[in-house]
């Protein structure tokens, strides 16, 4: 595991990089909200349905009828099979067109695209790229915690998705944009910065500072405490963040949770925010412990809305220049940018 000490090269050299990597799985929904009816929902540029066949199996298909580009979404599923709304093109999980209108023989062009599918950990991946490269071995294995509190949800975002993985990447932006879990000590504490692969650690460890009002809500504790932030970013999409929060001086395992992003691109400008967290509190059914991550997304969701509107109106006027907090989020374009290269390479 190679330490990033001082990656001056990186701030020096890497701009912010808005190509799609399409040899990747992607979070494409949570497990919920895939059901025997047919969700569109377009994934790097592609167009595709989502569904389940009978026996509970997620399927993913592209959202056009090879015919004439009908949406299957505005079809229906009939049994296994997605009938097109237009002219009545059947296809099954795999994508072959088993019957047309009007003859018997089905020709060999009228098969539509299939995607690479998994499904784990209440999460559905789908791979847009070259189904000869997916490999299920590939996706980040992060699973939730049973015992504790947890939550899901979707938010969507009209914003590049190089926009939320700078967002992610540097919290010190917590000081300014989030009062809820936010305080001084946060962005004026140095990060420590390791890469592994295709795999980004960011850490910061604050000790005796204050206790932002989300947490002395959701632990009962007060000023000071120790936290520590542990950002694990998997290139080129997810995200998981692990949080503890303890009274200063406290060396037991204190309180702590676990925030997953799957940051998905959509387009090129807009963004699939799936957002997660889970929190070793005691079940307690007329508790809402998750609030205020919900309000963290929107206070993000608006800044990097704002953010993306500043660049489409005036994308080259300004330079960008970075700092130190930016090693993580610099170092995360880095790796974007080895990805898109080996991409168009192979």
């Amino acid at each position: 595991m190679q330490s990033i000490e001082r990656p001056a090269d990186i701030i020096a050299k890497t701009a912010s990089n808005d190509g799609i990597v399409k040899n990747a799985w992607y979070l494409a929904a949570w497990s919920d909200e895939v059901s025997q009816e047919l969700l569109p929902r377009r994934i790097a540029e592609e167009p595709m349905v989502f569904y389940r066949s009978s026996d509970g199996t997620a399927a993913a298909l592209l959202d056009r009828c090879p015919h004439r580009k009908y949406p299957l979404s505005a079809g229906k599923l009939d049994g296994d099979l997605v009938q097109c709304g237009y002219h009545g093109f059947r296809f099954d999980t795999d994508g072959t067109c088993l019957s047309v209108p009007g003859q018997v023989k089905v020709p060999l062009s009228a098969n539509v695209r299939s995607f690479p599918l998994v499904e784990q950990f209440g999460q559905i991946w789908v791979y847009p790229g070259d189904a000869a490269l997916a490999d299920p071995a590939k996706i980040p294995h992060v699973p939730w915690t049973s015992e504790w509190w947890s939550t899901t949800g979707l938010s969507p975002l009209n914003a590049r998705a190089s926009l939320l993985i700078d967002n992610l990447l540097d919290l010190s932006h917590e000081t300014f944009i989030h009062p809820g879990i936010g305080s001084p000590e946060v962005a004026e504490t140095p990060i420590e910065v390791e890469r592994d692969g295709d795999v980004l650690w960011v850490r910061r460890k604050m000790y005796g500072v204050a206790c932002p009002p989300n947490y002395a809500k959701s632990s009962g504790l007060t000023s000071p405490i120790d936290r520590s932030q542990e950002i694990q970013f998997f290139a080129p999409g997810f995200y998981v963040l692990h949080v503890r929060v303890a009274a200063a001086g406290d060396t037991g395992p204190g309180h702590l949770s676990k925030v997953v992003y799957g940051i998905t691109p959509e387009t090129k400008h807009t963004t699939h925010n799936f957002y997660g967290i889970c929190r070793d509190l005691p079940r307690d059914p007329h508790k809402r412990p998750f609030s205020g991550q919900r309000i963290t997304v929107q206070e993000d969701k608006e800044a990097l809305e704002r953010l993306e509107r500043a660049l489409v109106a005036d994308p080259d006027n300004v330079p960008e220049v970075s700092i130190g907090i930016d090693r993580g989020g610099l170092l995360g374009r880095r790796m974007i940018a080895d990805l898109l290269r080996k991409e168009a390479q192979d």
